[in-house]
């Protein structure tokens, strides 16, 4: 008898370790299967021009892209969910996550795969010729800009 309670506490221990180990994250974020699946449905082309991240973005998720600007976006989303404490620092973003960067070239911001991959848009704005060669690409890293800076992910757009 005290064998089948240790095995049955080990089991719930076990389990528990694997549902709040890092990288597992209890809050889904709404929309990202289809959010993904039409972003994976752009990739290989330019539909978003060469710096069209944000464009991108706001296409996958159905946010109006007027709603936070063309120019500038990701920088004025990333502030914006930074005050709102909603960025998260550490690498391991979840599957759908927006996901923030900065180079000299500007703030740039992807949608995470779940798996270290990214689906990103204006690629070829920040590294002419990389992959390739279209603009909506999965990248390996949250940027592929010379002198990148990762800054963070969060689970959605800012309130």
């Amino acid at each position: 008898m005290n064998a089948r309670i240790c095995l049955s506490l080990c089991a719930t221990l076990l389990a528990a370790a694997f549902l709040f180990a890092p990288g597992a994250h209890a809050e889904a974020i709404p929309g990202a299967e289809e959010a993904i699946a039409k972003a994976e449905s752009a990739l290989g082309t330019d539909a978003f021009g060469p710096y069209g991240c944000e464009a991108f973005v706001a296409y996958a998720y159905d946010v109006p892209q007027a709603k936070y600007g063309w120019d500038g976006a990701a920088e004025t989303m990333y502030q914006t969910l930074l005050r709102q404490g909603q960025i998260h620092t550490a690498m391991d973003a979840p599957r759908g996550a927006l996901v923030f960067s900065k180079s000299p070239y500007g703030a740039h911001i992807d949608i995470a795969r779940g798996d270290g991959t990214y689906i990103s848009g204006g690629v070829q704005g920040l590294k002419r010729g990389y992959g390739d060669g279209h603009n909506i690409q999965i990248l390996p890293s949250p940027h592929v800009g010379s002198g990148a800076t990762y800054r963070g992910w969060s689970l959605g757009y800012p309130q």
